[in-house]
């Protein structure tokens, strides 16, 4: 069995687990498809994902009925007809439930059985793993495995943009008017995005009088102190995220 390493840091250890507002709906339709993944592979006394969803017809929840079940408000929330499906969009799925309303939040202990001790990092990887342990089992709806790749691809994704838009404002509060760049780079085999403070600084420094080396040191000392503390925890979570993914692309024995 090959293992991918996950960070399990001291990040939002809580029953309630909050993404960011960008990629918070990704996250819960990225469950809500190992949800499916489980049912189809595994009887209903041995399954984890959203354990105590009922469905009013058939075998499988709809979106709605997950979001019932998993999510802080519980059966109050307010959903709207487009969750009235097993076949929640990916694409754009911010825009298309931006009218339900549902606190962003979700109880970890609904989306995973006995899941009270777990923080919102190790909840995906346990969700992952059951995607993983499923595809041992049986073979899987191809479509419900590649919509789960792409939901956790947008989850990895929406996280950087919330890190970039945050990281800018307070940024420009120190360095007034200066851009923020950024670029793709790999960690321990995982791709991830990360801020560009070469390019950052080079692009600064044709624009005034100052070298961009100076302008490099002067903003990596910026990022490493006090500042650089929320930036730096969404890139460990960036990191884990893409670790998940590099399992989900891998062989059903591996494990995060």
């Amino acid at each position: 069995m090959r293992l991918f390493h996950v960070f399990l840091s001291a990040l939002c250890w809580a029953a309630l687990g909050q993404a960011s507002q960008r990629a918070i709906i990704f996250e819960m339709v990225y469950y809500y498809y190992a949800y499916q993944i489980e049912v189809a592979a595994f009887p209903e006394s041995d399954r984890y994902i959203a354990y105590e969803c009922s469905p009013a017809t058939g075998t499988v929840c709809t979106f709605n009925e997950f979001l019932k079940t998993t999510a802080a408000e519980g059966k109050s929330l307010s959903v709207i007809p487009a969750g009235d499906t097993t076949s929640p969009p990916i694409e754009d799925a911010d825009k298309t439930f931006s009218a339900m309303k549902w606190g962003h939040k979700y109880r970890i202990n609904q989306v995973w059985k006995d899941g009270d001790d777990l923080n919102h990092v190790a909840l995906s990887a346990r969700v992952t793993n059951r995607i993983q342990e499923a595809r041992e089992v049986r073979t899987i709806d191809k479509n419900l495995l590649s919509s789960a790749k792409e939901a956790l691809e947008a989850v990895q994704a929406k996280r950087w943009e919330d890190n970039f838009v945050h990281l800018e404002q307070e940024f420009q509060k120190r360095y007034e008017g200066v851009s923020l760049y950024d670029t793709e780079t790999t960690v321990d085999g995982s791709k991830i995005k990360v801020i560009d403070w070469v390019k950052t600084a080079a692009v600064q420094a044709s624009k005034s009088s100052s070298k961009s080396k100076v302008l490099l040191k002067r903003y990596q000392d910026w990022i490493k102190g006090s500042n650089g503390k929320q930036y730096r925890d969404h890139l460990a979570i960036a990191q884990n995220i893409a670790s998940l993914r590099n399992v989900l692309d891998a062989e059903p024995s591996c494990r995060a």
